[in-house]
């Protein structure tokens, strides 16, 4: 009985020292992963003050090109050839894409410093301040947009959101069927953690191989041909939602259309203040 005792007491303690040991190597495992991330979070800060630098840096004498280039076609259009005329709309049109581009790329590179407090917003303004500013492509499309007829009021930013439901309208648009006009539905529902947003479309889809990759920053995907656009409008979206505590997610079906969904944390509003430093900061 003793030896039988000895022997448990043996494999308790050498079991003991095994715990021990894998809870050390856990402890390191997890000084590490914090390391990783610090490093991580620390190379991310960077590459956005560079993308704010050289933002800025473009945007002064891009103002001043295009200055220019309006000028020469309201005084001195008619000087030029119908073919230098072509030429000097086009040179217009990449200017003016070109500083879409700019801004794009500012506002991604604020959105983590932002510390603006979140407010009280009437999600249905949102949304129909992000439809009206389709609504000249709406009409050309023909295209039909319904809207969910409850839609609340939650603590957020406003622009912020109203950027991100016109980047996911704008891209139900551009990405339409040639055969069918689009048809856009945004919906909500209320759920016991978050608020929880969708915009579907019954556009040309997105194919499974291109989804890992869909919210990457100037990513643009193998069904995008033909199609301007800086690769930036999703990844904006991606980081406005997560900035406001939720996340986005797509379902699609290529040839039948896609639903993006999306969350914002409900915040009480007492922690309204608190809660955009933490996030914006985090």
């Amino acid at each position: 009985m003793q030896e039988l005792v000895g022997d448990v007491s043996l494999s308790n303690g050498k079991l003991q020292q095994r715990l021990e040991k894998l809870e050390k190597e856990v402890q390191r495992l997890r000084r590490e992963l914090r390391a990783k991330q610090r490093e991580l979070q620390a190379k991310e800060e960077e590459l956005l003050t560079q993308y704010y630098l050289v933002s800025h840096e473009l945007k002064t004498p891009l103002i001043s090109i295009r200055g220019f280039a309006s000028l020469l076609q309201e005084f001195h259009a008619d000087q030029l050839n119908g073919e230098a005329q072509e030429y000097l709309q086009r040179m217009i049109q990449n200017v003016d894409q070109m500083e879409k581009l700019i801004n794009n790329l500012l506002l991604i590179s604020r959105l983590r410093a932002d510390e603006t407090d979140l407010e009280p917003v009437d999600m249905r303004e949102v949304v129909e301040e992000a439809i009206w500013e389709h609504h000249f492509q709406i009409r050309e499309k023909n295209a039909t947009v319904t809207v969910s007829p409850v839609l609340p009021t939650l603590y957020c930013q406003r622009n912020l959101m109203i950027t991100a439901f016109s980047n996911l309208i704008g891209n139900a648009l551009k990405y339409s069927r040639p055969t069918a006009p689009p048809e856009i539905q945004i919906g909500y529902s209320s759920e016991e953690i978050s608020h929880k947003f969708w915009v579907r479309d019954n556009g040309i889809g997105i194919a499974p191989g291109d989804r890992p990759r869909l919210f990457r920053m100037f990513s643009r995907l193998g069904n995008t041909r033909g199609v301007s656009g800086s690769g930036l409008g999703l990844a904006i979206v991606k980081r406005i939602v997560e900035a406001h505590g939720g996340e986005i997610w797509v379902k699609s079906r290529p040839g039948r259309g896609s639903c993006f969904y999306f969350t914002i944390a409900r915040i009480e509003p007492s922690r309204s203040s608190t809660h955009a430093k933490e996030t914006m900061n985090a």
